[in-house]
């Protein structure tokens, strides 16, 4: 990425160097401290120009060295090398010619991965897998493996959560009582605040006061939706799908999940969840209202649960295949955020709204009748 950023003659200066702050960055992060000081934007843009040894961190016995390889052919142009290896490693081509910066690339990278491996099921076990992401993303190895059944071992996003320190408290986690992935904990002098990243603005929080003696301390709800938790030891038979899979895989699907048991039961609805397993990423629940006498309403629901809808609106800009006639759903504590996100996609054909909004809109096209 920083080769083609170095290479692109008409790219604007500013950009050019902050991509390359981008890429230095994570270039600094893979040395050890004492290493990385000494990386800084000159030696960085230098060692780009030759063979990459220099450059790079060590790693004996790998098979996947890259020492000798240089970036660029004799014109000072990105080699074709370039390409082939973003490919393998699941670098979009749109990120080198649009010049995408790094945390995309990499939210870009595991989101592909996991629709790479779902692809590859049979339709009925695609749509399994998908419902599995949203109800069972945490547990123990027992558990999972029994709902999970014959696909548990088509997958390798599971983690053990005694690796997950940040979850941990007295040697004990927390799953969600919204997404059952492990609640983060963080010391508030004796006691600590947890919890769930992505529930915490429903009101999915706690605090923990340790015990006196053996066994898990107290967790006491501080929020309006704390519901009850039952603590589960941090072992080594308790895994959780890692975090990418639970940010783009499991969050994405209970929307869907909510929305899907907020209009199944209304009168005169058809939907379908998952229509397109050939390319999921184009929209997850088709819905369609047909009322006798009246004209078929249809949504083709595409739903988002990024944590940041600025960079939701310019990943969505983006794109360059965007359905007309989408409609985005977002959670309902970004409903004051959906105007801005409109706004950017406006030109696109698309619509925005959040889950209740849209249940509203389904309820009135069925006549208000449950």
């Amino acid at each position: 990425m920083a080769a083609v950023a170095e290479s692109d003659s008409v790219l604007a200066p500013g950009r050019r160097s902050r991509l390359l702050m981008d890429c230095l960055a994570v270039l600094r992060a893979a040395h050890r401290p004492e290493r990385a000081a000494q990386i800084g934007m000159k030696e960085f843009r230098q060692g780009l120009r030759g063979p990459l040894g220099p450059l790079l961190p060590p790693a004996s016995g790998r098979p996947d060295r890259f020492d000798s390889m240089e970036l660029f052919d004799t014109q000072g142009l990105a080699r074709d090398a370039v390409q082939d290896l973003c490919s393998e490693h699941l670098v979009p081509q749109a990120a080198l010619e649009q010049h995408w910066p790094w945390a995309r690339v990499r939210a870009e990278q595991e989101e592909q991965r996991l629709f790479g491996l779902m692809r590859r099921l049979a339709p009925e076990d695609y749509r399994r897998a998908r419902a599995l992401l949203g109800t069972h993303a945490a547990g123990s190895v027992r558990e999972l493996s029994r709902q999970w059944d014959r696909l548990w071992m088509r997958f390798d996003f599971f983690e053990t959560v005694a690796d997950w320190p940040w979850c941990q408290v007295d040697g004990w986690w927390y799953p969600c009582p919204v997404c059952r992935w492990p609640m983060r904990a963080v010391r508030r002098g004796a006691q600590f605040d947890v919890r769930c990243e992505a529930h915490a603005p429903r009101g999915v929080h706690y605090r923990y006061t340790p015990s006196k003696g053996p066994g898990p301390g107290e967790l006491t709800g501080t929020g309006k939706a704390a519901g009850p938790v039952t603590p589960l030891p941090a072992s080594s038979d308790h895994l959780a799908a890692s975090r990418p899979v639970w940010r783009y895989g499991t969050l994405p699907v209970l929307l869907e999940l909510q929305l899907r048991d907020a209009v199944v039961d209304l009168p005169y609805v058809d939907l379908v969840m998952w229509p397109g397993e050939q390319r999921p990423d184009e929209y997850d629940l088709h819905i369609t209202v047909a009322v006798p006498g009246k004209s078929k309403r249809h949504w083709r629901v595409d739903a988002k649960a990024w944590e940041s809808v600025v960079a939701l609106g310019k990943a969505l800009t983006n794109r360059p295949a965007l359905r007309k006639g989408l409609t985005i759903v977002l959670p309902d504590h970004q409903h004051s955020e959906r105007h801005f996100l409109a706004a950017q996609v406006r030109d696109r054909g698309v619509k925005v709204t959040t889950v209740s909004r849209l249940v509203s809109d389904i309820e009135k096209a069925c006549g208000g009748l449950r």
